[in-house]
């Protein structure tokens, strides 16, 4: 029989089966997440000795576990009582080693118990990778062991996977109704009122913040701050869109389709409007071009542009300059946007979602 399938409550002539053995159940089981131990990190911080399966040294290689429960290989585990565990001596006199304490889900032994993986002395020591597989061995690392040279003292660093807060969406009004949800939780605004863009956010200790737009990118009309003036025929365009958490792309297109050149007010640089606030605490690049194709205002055809941000800025203006074409090197303000010419800006910049 070609197709199979389970559980039922009986056999069936199209393959389904009522029975599900040991190794059927892991097969299943692992379609419903992975190994994790059962504890949901919602808080800001954490002390490391009141977490589950928490380690401490207490005896010259004896290191004692607390208790705490854990999802492995496509089974349950508690432990309800501490447990120790030995590390095995190492009196190699000029190489360390890296062992592991595992949970271990063995089916030829149809149980789930803590077992030590010891690695190999070595200059650069590394840790034996856990054993993952169906029907046979299944291994989720709880701790990390350093075993120094010479049978020192051992030092224990937690390495376990923790549960966190299912992902969850919202129809609209995500940002209001996440205020409800615990610490590290994902959630996505469905857009159902069409008000935006379907959004992806994080709730964590520093706030919620979005951190990737999921549908169409963001429309916007970015201003040409310091412009003397706005001709008939001129047209701003821009699309941004959030692309990690606090950061976005952007992209802006000036055309300027009259025949008058826009020239900046007293010297000041032609800038480009952002989307959203920049975070201020570092200065910030961009880069762009100018198409001036009959060559006016003493610009050439092709004009490579930079834009600017400098510490301190947490607006929305980025200064644009120019190669310096009065024979000096260096960059100029761009204090010009010649009739008949387009700018085109862009780039990722990091937000000041978080009020810094």
């Amino acid at each position: 029989m070609a197709e199979v399938s389970f559980p039922f409550n009986k056999d069936s002539e199209g393959g389904g089966r009522q029975a599900v053995g040991q190794t059927d159940w892991q097969i299943m089981a692992q379609t419903w997440g992975g190994d994790r131990v059962d504890f949901r990190l919602t808080a800001s911080s954490y002390d490391q000795s009141a977490l589950p399966f928490a380690a401490k040294v207490t005896a010259g290689r004896t290191v004692t576990l607390s208790p705490g429960s854990a999802w492995v290989g496509g089974f349950y585990y508690q432990l309800d009582a501490p447990l120790s565990v030995e590390i095995g001596a190492n009196w190699d006199r000029s190489k360390d080693r890296r062992d592991t304490i595992v949970l271990r889900a063995d089916l030829s032994k149809g149980a789930v118990n803590i077992a030590v993986v010891q690695g190999q002395p070595s200059a650069r020591p590394v840790p034996v990778q856990p054993r993952r597989k169906l029907g046979q061995a299944w291994e989720m690392v709880l701790h990390e062991v350093l075993v120094p040279r010479g049978n020192g003292v051992v030092e224990v660093s937690n390495r376990a996977p923790y549960d966190v807060p299912s992902t969850v969406a919202f129809p609209w009004g995500a940002t209001d109704s996440a205020r409800f949800l615990p610490n590290t939780t994902f959630f996505h605004d469905a857009d159902s009122d069409a008000r935006h863009v379907p959004t992806e956010y994080l709730k964590s200790r520093d706030g919620i913040v979005p951190t990737r737009s999921l549908g169409k990118s963001y429309q916007y009309t970015p201003q040409l701050i310091n412009a003397r003036s706005e001709p008939r025929g001129f047209v701003a365009r821009g699309r941004w869109r959030w692309v990690g958490p606090n950061a976005a792309w952007f992209a802006v297109d000036y055309r300027n389709d009259s025949n008058s050149d826009i020239r900046s007010s007293s010297g000041e640089a032609l800038s480009i409007q952002l989307p959203r606030p920049l975070n201020g605490g570092v200065g910030q690049a961009f880069t762009g071009y100018m198409i001036n194709g009959r060559e006016r205002a003493d610009l050439p055809n092709y004009v490579s542009l930079t834009g600017m941000s400098w510490a301190g800025n947490s607006g929305q203006t980025v200064r644009l300059l120019n190669q310096a074409v009065s024979g000096r090197s260096g960059l100029d303000y761009l204090t010009v946007m010649p009739a008949r010419s387009s700018i085109v800006v862009s780039g990722i910049f990091e937000a000041n979602q978080f009020n810094e």
